[in-house]
């Protein structure tokens, strides 16, 4: 810790001084703090307050990107340009774990910049922990409690925004329904409790399959749907193959021996005919048909004039 020694010729002893009476201050304006602080509490939205506050510390200190990070909620984002020099923060409030904040640019921080932007921090931590707790309620919202996926209600919201978005950049997007074999047998056999396990342990094998922009929904009971955007329908079966072989090798160990579960999937390809109905419909005849001929495995509609009978 660096220190400074100081005559006092009154006493005439040696005094050393505090590390913080050394350290850089802040050189900021109070009304900038005020005017900081007020912007950032106008929206619950992480993304926009973090936006706002890159914007608005220009004043005070020169930051080419922010990124802002938090694991346990899958978050990193970025803004502006990630140069070769950062520094890099742990946010906390009242012992809530907020995430990690880094400030890049081209050229070394100084001491006295980094004091400005720790003292500008203390007007983004409130309003950034708002914004989380408002986004962990919403995504209770949206979320399945048992598994974990998404629940009906989020796939419906993302299917309508998926459709939409496959048509307007004109990409491909396929949908997946899943369905775990002789469930009633397992829940009859085991128990409940095994079964919510086995549910459980399917959706992290599904989710360990797909790629980071495909989604997970619970459809209900042991039913599952998977949106797989920009991807065509060779792509789309080989992740739902890489699925159905994670299930058939997945063995968990119970009271009553070991057990072993199977799935079948049912695919298809949005077509221009296609509502989410529709596309919804013809996947479940793939699946029914997946079903009807042996279960453990794939099947396929590429029936674009079933689009029209859906």
């Amino acid at each position: 810790m660096a220190t400074q020694v100081s005559n006092m010729s009154a006493q005439n002893t040696d005094k050393l001084t505090p590390y913080s009476d050394l350290a850089a201050k802040p050189q900021i304006k109070s009304e900038i703090l005020v005017r900081l602080a007020t912007f950032l509490q106008t929206t619950l939205d992480y993304q926009k307050i973090l936006t706002l506050f890159k914007q608005e510390i220009a004043a005070a200190v020169l930051v080419d990107g922010i990124c802002f990070e938090h694991k346990e909620n899958d978050i990193c984002f970025s803004i502006g340009h990630l140069g070769t020099h950062s520094c890099s923060y742990q946010l906390n409030a009242q012992n809530e774990k907020l995430g990690d904040i880094s400030f890049y640019r081209s050229t070394r921080f100084r001491e006295h910049e980094l004091a400005n932007i720790e003292a500008l921090m203390g007007t983004l931590v409130y309003p950034l922990r708002n914004a989380m707790r408002y986004k962990n309620a919403l995504d209770q919202a949206f979320r399945d409690p048992l598994t974990g996926a998404g629940n009906r209600i989020a796939l419906d919201d993302s299917l309508k925004r998926e459709m939409e978005l496959a048509r307007r950049h004109k990409y491909e997007l396929s949908l997946l329904m899943l369905d775990l074999d002789h469930f009633k047998a397992i829940n009859d056999g085991f128990g409940h409790l095994v079964g919510d396990e086995v549910l459980k342990a399917v959706v992290g094998e599904i989710k360990d399959c797909i790629r980071q922009t495909d989604i997970c929904f619970r459809y209900g009971g042991e039913e599952f749907v998977v949106l797989l955007n920009n991807a065509n329908i060779g792509n789309a079966r080989l992740i739902a193959e890489r699925i159905r072989m994670a299930v058939d090798s997945l063995c968990l160990q119970t009271e009553n021996g070991p057990l072993q579960a199977t799935i079948s999937s049912g695919l298809a390809i949005l077509h221009e005919n296609d509502d989410a109905r529709s596309l919804m419909c013809r996947a479940d005849k793939a699946l029914y048909k997946a079903k009807q001929t042996g279960r453990n495995k794939v099947c396929v509609n590429e029936n674009k004039e079933e689009a029209l009978l859906c």
